[in-house]
């Protein structure tokens, strides 16, 4: 339960941030989103991860985490903001089908 809390704070955090660049990094997001949704969804369910998928969602954690921080010195302007909400809803819309 510990992860799925810490991929959705990460996720929100992500989703206020925005800038140059903003393609690029909306997409970013959106590809680790779409990884940890597959944990997000063993979670759900009630099953257990592998060690592999556990070994995994760590690396993706430290992932999020480390981007987040990144775009949160990088973008800090309300329109930059807005401009990467827009961006990374784009984003999702492309990967929606992600596995």
């Amino acid at each position: 339960m510990t992860i799925f809390g810490v991929i959705l704070f990460a996720s929100f955090i992500l989703t206020s941030c925005g800038g140059n660049s903003i393609e690029s990094d909306a997409k970013k997001v959106a590809e680790l989103q779409c990884k940890a949704q597959h944990t997000f969804s063993i979670v759900e369910a009630g099953g257990h991860l592998s060690v592999m998928e556990f070994k995994e969602s760590t690396k993706l954690l430290s992932e999020l985490g480390t981007l987040s921080k990144e775009l949160e010195r990088k973008y800090t302007s309300d329109s930059d903001k807005q401009k990467f909400d827009k961006a990374l809803l784009i984003q999702r819309k492309a990967i929606h089908n992600c596995k």
